[in-house]
């Protein structure tokens, strides 16, 4: 491959916390040592990203302007030095929300690297992939397979890695019954995924339309959420296995009713208000609740292959570069039935 890369590029740049991405030309970053420099193809919108430009997590105002975006696919076009082990120009890579960790603290060590405090986050501590060209640490490049489409294939990165992440810390097996709160993008995910376990899928959310697609990808059991959907679904024969996606306290008390006794219940979604968890509860039920964030860059290496010899029959819209911000815009007011994925391929005619 011709080593082409300009001195500038497009970016979409968040100014400030709570203001609007701006279509902005600004230099191309260049690689460091250990870093390498890839073109991008494709970029996922997430929920993250709208928390991220409206302010909600409380970044620091030096972070801004800040370009946000952690579901890139791009092709590899510039190396730094000492990157003699990254993946070959012109090789397809994935750019997740993992940006870098220390690579030597516990969490590091064990597998459990996105629970690293010193880690790094691609669109909040670097700069992330809502842009023409983007930097990658080479110790966290993941090339993308061939079998994998740039577009139906960056939301993988976050959305699906999340979800398969959270499912493969639970004891889900063959025939359990697996609750699903929550079906838009990362709740689709699971539930393919669980599926592909062979389990039993409940799903409940607050929106019709979101409990159709779940019938699309068969989920066995749908509920419209209410005050007394966790009685049915326990009255239906209850929840082995929980994970919550649905960013609100209240889905607990269904967690609480629907649940079978040594039940697993994973918390996903970002929910900063408190629940109340009584302690009796988790004795008599001898319950395992805990949190999962992201995934590692082994699960992801799992997660892509996966994906490659079993195709995500999830919901991809693709959008323009130039509409990264109303697409934010449709997620908050919840207009998305599944993803949204950014095509670079017009980018240079804006």
């Amino acid at each position: 491959m011709v080593d082409t890369v300009p001195d500038t590029m497009l970016a979409a740049l968040c100014a400030a916390p709570g203001a609007p991405l701006e279509i902005s030309r600004i230099d191309v970053p260049k690689p460091g040592r250990g870093e390498i420099m890839v073109k991008m193809e494709s970029c996922g919108v997430c929920f993250s990203d709208l928390h991220l430009r409206d302010g909600d997590e409380n970044l620091p105002d030096a972070l801004y302007p800040l370009v946000l975006g952690h579901e890139g696919i791009g092709r590899v076009v510039r190396h730094g030095a000492g990157c003699a082990d990254a993946p070959d120009i012109g090789q397809r890579v994935g750019l997740p929300w993992l940006y870098d960790t220390c690579l030597d603290c516990k969490p590091c060590l064990t597998g459990a690297e996105t629970f690293c405090a010193s880690q790094n986050a691609r669109g909040i501590q670097r700069h992330g992939a809502f842009a023409q060209y983007a930097i990658l640490d080479s110790h966290f490049a993941c090339v993308i397979p061939d079998e994998i489409d740039p577009i139906a294939g960056a939301p993988l990165l976050c959305a699906g890695l999340t979800a398969w992440s959270a499912l493969k810390k639970t004891r889900i097996a063959p025939g359990l019954r697996v609750l699903i709160i929550g079906a838009g993008g990362l709740g689709q995910y699971a539930i393919l995924i669980a599926k592909a376990y062979g389990a039993h899928v409940i799903v409940v959310d607050s929106e019709a339309s979101k409990l159709d697609e779940a019938v699309r990808l068969k989920a066995d059991e749908v509920y419209l959420a209410g005050p007394q959907v966790g009685k049915a679904i326990q009255q239906a024969g209850g929840a082995d296995v929980t994970v919550n996606f649905a960013p609100s306290a209240a889905v607990w008390q269904t967690i609480e009713t629907a649940v079978n006794p040594m039940s697993d219940v994973v918390a996903v979604a970002l929910v900063h208000q408190p629940v109340d968890l009584s302690m009796m509860w988790l004795i008599d039920g001898g319950h395992r609740v805990f949190g999962s964030s992201v995934g590692s860059r082994q699960e992801l290496r799992e997660f892509l292959a996966f994906s490659a010899r079993n195709p995500l029959d999830t919901d991809v819209e693709t959008i323009a570069f130039r509409d990264v911000n109303t697409a934010l815009d449709r997620l908050k007011a919840g207009r998305v039935t599944g993803r949204l994925c950014i095509d670079f391929a017009d980018a240079d005619q804006l």
